[in-house]
């Protein structure tokens, strides 16, 4: 198997995890807002955008390697 295929299949693959993650971050966030923690929500949602933010960095490593 090609290892520059294998190296592109894995950051596609960590890069959907990823937003995976940080989907579900959001919909926690969204709980913890709803059981009245307004702070600890935006601290979960400051993370959820550090995770858009690295996997936007990601993908435009990713297509530069394609």
């Amino acid at each position: 198997c090609d290892p520059m295929q294998e190296t592109l299949a894995l950051m596609q693959y960590m890069i959907n995890h990823n937003a995976a993650h940080a989907r579900e971050l959001a919909d926690l966030a969204k709980k913890v807002d709803a059981l009245g923690n307004h702070a600890a929500s935006e601290q979960i949602l400051a993370a959820v955008s550090e995770f858009e933010k690295g996997n936007l960095r990601l993908s435009a490593v990713l297509a530069s390697l394609k």
